[in-house]
């Protein structure tokens, strides 16, 4: 009786892990090797269950698509998003924990934070995708998904990812059921936004529901965002959430650069490389973000090679150095210009760039601020490594703590009070909107000086014109 019915039992494809199936038969059964006909390839591939028939004796899986790489073991064939997941950079993986631990499920994979969109689904996903399937083949469905991955930054991403996590940690504690959290209906953004209002900045709930639509306009869904009463509620959130707001970015002052200048090596190669990087970023009033790589990684797509496009000229007697940025916030395909105009002090941008070149001669294809090492060989000059130098030397000098902006913000105080015209400055630095007065510091110097040099223009100007003499 129980060989009859092991004979007759149907066969089912059970997961063995790492995209890998193998065939076993509906319980009850019990599995018997007597009747193979070569012992010697009974041995199964991958250790399975006790209830699991040898490999050599399955039939084919009733599946079209797997690839069969060995008798009777077959690897599924690769969803779009899994496609479009390999093509994006890897990066380490943790186990959510703590404030980052969400319930677990098969929707919500563990992934780095920059695939949240992509690999997170719904059921409604899952519906949205079989349509998708009727119409176009996996591979073009994967080029959708990186192209649209790709019109954000992985910054952005990573941003998105987290309003993801957030959404879902709320949905998990109302237990709002898979099916309700996409579409997110109004009332349920509605509760999302009022619930965080006060916890947080009104910045930060903005980014969350602008994660929550990217994630809705990847998945097809409908998105209610848009709603009066969740625009209402956002505004709330800007209210309640201005205890939050991070401190304005203090802007690198002259005397942060004289400590610099004073401590640090410039004559060593990593000296030199940061000497170079801190005066490139003050006086071309860049990002740090756009000179220096968030990692050693070397894309020259993105980042700056000392094999680059470099400009050399006199103006008004002065020496001014250019080079192309690959990539920067406001042009991440074309790029911007970065120009260095000496200054003919200790403070000198184009001296300082000539002096690390000169030190760290490297014949290599690598970053334009990669350094030298003790072993003979280079390393690029990170953006983390870079603040790690510096914030060192400000903290032990007691000196107003400063960012990766800081830089930026102080370049830009330092042209402005000397008579650069505004519009200069936001040309210079790639700023492509108004968003520039933020960065404006040092208000109570910069409008004295302003003015006083409107008076001073105008009462010469009154002067030359009745032949009065100027004081």
């Amino acid at each position: 009786m129980d060989s009859h019915h092991s004979s007759t039992a149907p066969w089912v494809a059970v997961d063995v892990g790492f995209g890998l199936y193998a065939m076993r038969k509906c319980p009850p059964r019990t599995p018997s090797l007597v009747n193979t006909p070569n012992p010697s390839t009974t041995q199964s591939l991958l250790p399975l269950p006790p209830d699991v028939s040898p490999l050599e004796t399955m039939s084919l899986p009733p599946r079209t698509t797997s690839s069969l790489i060995a008798p009777g073991l077959y690897v599924a064939p690769l969803s779009a998003r899994q496609q479009a997941a390999r093509a994006l950079p890897s990066h380490p993986t943790k186990i959510p924990s703590g404030a980052n631990s969400y319930h677990p499920s098969p929707l919500r994979p563990v992934v780095p934070a920059d695939q949240c969109l992509l690999m997170w689904t719904t059921p409604h996903s899952s519906s949205a995708q079989a349509s998708l399937d009727s119409q176009l083949p996996v591979e073009n469905q994967s080029q959708i998904l990186l192209r649209f991955l790709d019109s954000l930054s992985p910054s952005t991403r990573q941003s998105y990812g987290a309003g993801l996590l957030r959404f879902t940690q709320f949905c998990d504690r109302l237990h709002i059921s898979e099916t309700l959290r996409m579409p997110a209906s109004d009332a349920l953004l509605s509760a999302f936004v009022a619930d965080a209002a006060g916890s947080c900045s009104g910045e930060s709930v903005r980014n969350w529901l602008h994660g929550l639509r990217a994630w809705h306009v990847l998945n097809r869904a409908e998105w209610h965002g848009r709603d009066l009463l969740v625009r209402s509620l956002q505004r709330s959130a800007n209210k309640l959430g201005s205890p939050f707001k991070r401190p304005l970015r203090n802007p690198i002052s002259g005397e942060h650069l004289l400590c610099l200048h004073h401590h640090l090596d410039v004559h060593s190669p990593c000296g030199a490389a940061t000497w170079a990087a801190a005066l490139a970023a003050f006086w071309g009033c860049r990002r740090l973000g756009e000179l220096l790589p968030p990692s050693a990684a070397f894309d020259p797509s993105k980042h700056i090679s000392r094999f680059s496009n470099f400009k050399s000229s006199i103006v008004n007697n002065t020496k001014v150095l250019t080079f192309h940025l690959p990539s920067t916030k406001t042009s991440p395909t074309t790029g911007d210009q970065c120009i260095l105009t000496a200054t003919n002090n200790i403070f000198c941008p184009v001296t300082a760039l000539q002096n690390h070149l000169r030190i760290n001669h490297i014949s290599t294809p690598t970053h334009l601020f990669a350094f030298i090492t003790d072993s003979s060989s280079y390393q690029t000059l990170t953006k983390s490594q870079f603040l790690h130098i510096t914030t060192e030397i400000f903290v032990s000098h007691h000196l107003d703590p400063v960012y990766g902006h800081s830089y930026r913000i102080g370049g830009t105080v330092e042209l402005l009070a000397s008579g650069v015209p505004p519009e200069i400055i936001m040309k210079l630095s790639g700023w492509s909107s108004l968003c520039f007065l933020l960065y404006w510091r040092r208000l109570d110097y910069l409008v004295p000086i302003a003015i006083t040099r409107a008076w001073t223009a105008r009462r010469n100007e009154f002067a030359q014109k009745f032949n009065l003499p100027t004081s």
